[in-house]
């Protein structure tokens, strides 16, 4: 598993010594990346609707959220969400028992979304569809690029102050997929943040039917106005811009992404704290890669996402046989 931290120039213009180095492996990553996509899927599941869920950024648009409000969505009908989890040392297919397992056993996001909704782990989406059995619609967490499990509707998810940043593909941008590649292809973007009106002036979504929601946050675990503030997520920026519109952030710590923290990290963030007078608070998807006997010592935001826009359409594309 690589641990990424995000490098600031995927969101300006490269300079020229990182043209230079970068750019070369940039292609090579691009045409293996295009290769991929463009190869059939291998199974069609016919018991299920199917619906992926991914974003063209290697990480902090939004997916898992998303896929949280799709289960929502859907409430009332059997769900299920079919994961790969993503740095998980087993490389079996299985049910996650949120009671059970760890992050390291499942993945930190399967393990944050099987509190609410089965999850089941496994690289090969069409066997973990299999073992899941009779649900009524099985939803791919990061499901784009995967072409195993074919998917009935597509959704991309995108972040509306992160986009696609500088345009580049990894390691000289963000972007693990072209959306030159996707623009025919997907069924609906979900926008998240910013301003409603300037989500549908995202040229490279032109086209495409957009949803635009926000993110609320749950503020009722600060108690101090002061706090230290640290994640280690695909894009921390968007989290601390967040906070900082209703508390001072006194420092703030950004880890690469789905970094494991240790004893020790813990230990030098509490005393962080204490010596700046400021509560530790980090995002819920962290929490559960904190040491155990740590967690009660740091406060969380929750988050959920809110339409800006009437979304009735959304659930009519997801769920087209429900009568409203």
């Amino acid at each position: 598993m690589i641990l990424l931290k995000t490098p600031a120039f995927w969101y300006r213009q490269p300079n020229f010594l990182q043209n230079m180095l970068l750019r070369p492996l940039s292609w090579i990553y691009s045409q293996i990346a295009e290769g991929n996509y463009r190869k059939n899927y291998t199974h069609e599941y016919n018991k299920s609707q199917v619906i992926a869920i991914g974003g063209v950024t290697m990480g902090g648009s939004g997916k898992t959220v998303v896929v949280q409000k799709v289960c929502e969505i859907l409430n009332g009908e059997k769900v299920a969400v079919l994961s790969r989890g993503f740095g998980r040392k087993s490389r079996q297919t299985f049910l996650v028992n949120p009671l059970m397992h760890s992050y390291e056993d499942v993945g930190d996001e399967p393990l944050l979304l099987s509190r609410s909704v089965p999850v089941y782990v496994g690289k090969d989406r069409a066997k973990s569809a299999e073992l899941a059995g009779n649900f009524d619609f099985l939803v791919l967490d990061d499901g784009i690029t995967q072409r195993s499990l074919l998917p009935n509707v597509k959704l991309l998810v995108v972040d509306a102050e992160q986009r696609f940043g500088n345009g580049e593909m990894f390691p000289l941008g963000p972007n693990r997929l072209n959306i030159a590649w996707l623009k025919f292809n997907i069924d609906a973007a979900i926008v998240i943040g910013g301003d409603s009106r300037l989500a549908v002036a995202i040229p490279e979504l032109d086209g495409i039917p957009l949803y635009h929601g926000t993110l609320q946050q749950d503020l009722s675990q600060l108690n101090r106005s002061r706090i230290v503030a640290f994640c280690g997520i695909g894009y921390p920026n968007k989290f601390f811009r967040s906070l900082e519109k209703h508390v001072d952030i006194v420092d703030r710590i950004s880890f690469p992404d789905h970094y494991p923290f240790s004893t020790a990290d813990i230990e030098k963030l509490l005393l962080l704290g204490d010596r700046l007078q400021a509560q530790i608070v980090t995002t819920e998807k962290d929490l559960v890669r904190i040491p155990r006997p740590y967690r009660d010592n740091i406060a969380t935001v929750p988050i959920k996402l809110i339409w800006s826009n009437h979304a009735t359409n959304l659930s009519l594309l997801l769920n087209p046989n429900k009568i409203p």
